[in-house]
């Protein structure tokens, strides 16, 4: 049999990851629906800025990133703000979330696919640091709606998140082809005579 590798959840026990699991995916619906709120009102006027926080995130460009937050106007900072405060808690709960997820994939899988069983381990550390680089980006942000204009924040921001989000994408890629590895590996039921 082989060894089992090390990931952030395997000293927690199966019930305290159930609860881990259903707390941090509540918090991360719930905060996923607040922030699309909060993302409707940061809509720049005209076709040539794209709107929202995910395209504030990617602008590689302190000069569009400071074209976005003046067409947002005041009213637009403090919810681009507090949008960044509530992503705070966000990269916990979706790191979490996701992590685990990964991490129980993983440990169902460990036995039937050894190719598919340890990236699982692997992601649920990834998915932690896929949460800390948000929290750089975030950083970068707020410096940049607080009017910084040093392009070092634009830059900063643009390549934690493109990381990130390059993690979550490979962590959620690799959930679903788990998830049917596993539903296609099941133990078969016997049939009565």
């Amino acid at each position: 049999m082989s060894k089992t590798p090390y990931s952030p959840y395997n000293t927690t026990s199966a019930s305290f990851r159930k609860k881990m699991l259903y707390w941090s995916g509540i918090f991360t619906v719930v905060l996923i629906l607040i922030m699309r709120l909060l993302d409707q009102s940061l809509v720049a006027p005209g076709d040539e800025i794209p709107d929202g926080m995910v395209a504030f995130e990617l602008t590689n460009n302190i000069h569009d990133a400071r074209i976005m937050v003046d067409m947002w106007g005041e009213k637009g900072r403090l919810v681009a703000a507090f949008s960044l405060g509530i992503d705070y808690l966000f990269l916990i709960s979706y790191s979490v979330f996701l992590g685990l997820i990964a991490f129980i994939i993983g440990k169902r899988l460990n036995g039937r696919s050894g190719l598919l069983s340890k990236p699982g381990y692997v992601l649920s550390w990834l998915m932690i640091l896929a949460g800390v680089y948000d929290s750089i980006e975030n950083f970068a942000l707020i410096r940049i709606l607080t009017g910084c204009q040093y392009s070092m924040w634009a830059t900063t921001a643009y390549y934690f998140a493109t990381i990130k989000f390059t993690i979550i994408f490979i962590t959620l890629a690799y959930i679903v082809i788990g998830s049917i590895m596993i539903w296609l590996t099941r133990p078969s039921e016997k049939q009565p005579a």
